[in-house]
């Protein structure tokens, strides 16, 4: 028994819809505008706060810590409080140099050495002590000095660092600004991107599929049917 077979071809075209064909060669074209017209990246300057603080920092910085400095910040009446010391000190000193001439008085010994012994010894004393005080007054006057001096100085560095952080603030606003403007385009294009889809399927293209058929199968089939009708 031979089998005899015989094949063919079938061809099925498929067509994307016009609109839709359109909407992507319109996204194509408004693709290549956008493309063309795409402005230079623009940065934003800096901001004058952040210059301003930029310079009071640099001063800062460069300015050294020194007596100039402690200086502005010396307590401009210390000079008065301290002579109102010395005063107070020279009356003490005074009292007890009177005291030491009545004790000598009444001991019928005045101008005598030991008058004159006990009278230098409270003039030494008031000596040391205004001495002593004076300087313990013109040290803390300095020392306070220094450290309102310091504490300024920390103040002003981190002002000017408050005063830069707000200008690059305003630099960062101005920059998205920029790029918002530079980029308004490229996200309206995006939307419709999106919704129009960048690579349609089969634009206007055509398949071929083939087909079999079994001649044998269909002799096979005759013959059984004669067979049926002989019985």
């Amino acid at each position: 028994m031979s089998k005899d077979s015989g094949g063919g071809s079938q061809t099925m075209t498929q067509k994307i819809d016009p609109a839709a064909r359109k909407a992507w060669m319109d996204q194509l074209e408004q693709s290549k505008k956008v493309a063309a017209n795409l402005g230079v990246r623009q940065f934003a300057d800096f901001d004058p706060l952040y210059m301003q603080g930029q310079n009071l920092l640099t001063n800062l910085g460069l300015k050294p810590f020194d007596a100039s400095s402690i200086r502005e910040f010396m307590n401009p009446y210390e000079q008065e409080v301290i002579q109102g010391t010395l005063g107070d000190i020279e009356k003490s000193r005074m009292m007890a140099a009177n005291q030491v001439a009545n004790q000598a008085n009444a001991a019928k010994a005045f101008g005598g050495s030991r008058y004159g012994v006990q009278q230098s010894l409270t003039d030494q004393a008031a000596l040391e002590q205004a001495a002593k005080t004076s300087a313990q007054m013109r040290q803390s006057g300095y020392g306070t000095a220094a450290t309102l001096a310091m504490n300024a100085r920390n103040l002003g560095l981190e002002g000017a660092r408050s005063v830069m952080g707000a200008g690059t603030a305003q630099q960062q606003l101005a920059q998205a600004r920029l790029d918002a403007a530079r980029n308004l385009a490229l996200e309206k294009l995006g939307i419709t991107g999106t919704a129009v889809g960048l690579q349609p399927a089969n634009l206007g293209g055509t398949s071929s599929q083939p087909t079999y058929s079994n001649q044998g199968a269909g002799d096979l089939g005759a013959i059984v049917n004669l067979i049926g009708l002989l019985m």
